[in-house]
């Protein structure tokens, strides 16, 4: 089970860490986005300290293996990156618990006419907004 961890890092060019596997873990194994508290909550049992998941978040959000979603206060949620993010994702934000779930968008395209020529567009992002199945019921 811990290979699929260990191949996503060689993959990415990462270092394998006890921290890095637990990480990933608890990323791929929630339903949705997470925040460094959860994280940090999540991986108590660790002895995890907050500057070792930060640094670790961020080299998995440089080498691609995350990706950050702003939420409303400013804050940042981590989720694990689509395998081919070619199509893109949106987000999907549910009004009543807040929790962040990641979707594929198969065939994003720029549905905004650019003003100018010379505008290059990078990424793109959907942001939807709802109940998610819990909060539905």
């Amino acid at each position: 089970m811990e290979s699929k961890y260990i191949d996503i890092l060689h993959r990415h060019d990462l270092k394998v860490t006890s921290v890095r596997i637990q990480v990933l873990k608890a990323l791929m194994d929630s339903p949705s986005a997470m925040s460094h508290q959860a994280l940090s909550t999540a991986l108590a049992d660790e002895n995890l300290d907050k500057v070792t998941l930060y640094r670790t978040l961020s080299a998995f959000t440089e080498k691609g293996i995350l990706h950050k979603i702003a939420t409303e206060d400013r804050n940042w949620l981590y989720a694990i990156s689509p395998d081919v993010d070619a199509g893109g994702h949106a987000h999907f934000v549910c009004d009543v618990c807040e929790k962040v779930f990641c979707f594929p968008v198969p065939h994003m395209v720029n549905p905004v006419a650019l003003p100018k020529p010379g505008f290059q567009v990078k990424t793109q992002e959907i942001l939807l907004h709802g109940h998610c199945p819990t909060c539905h019921e």
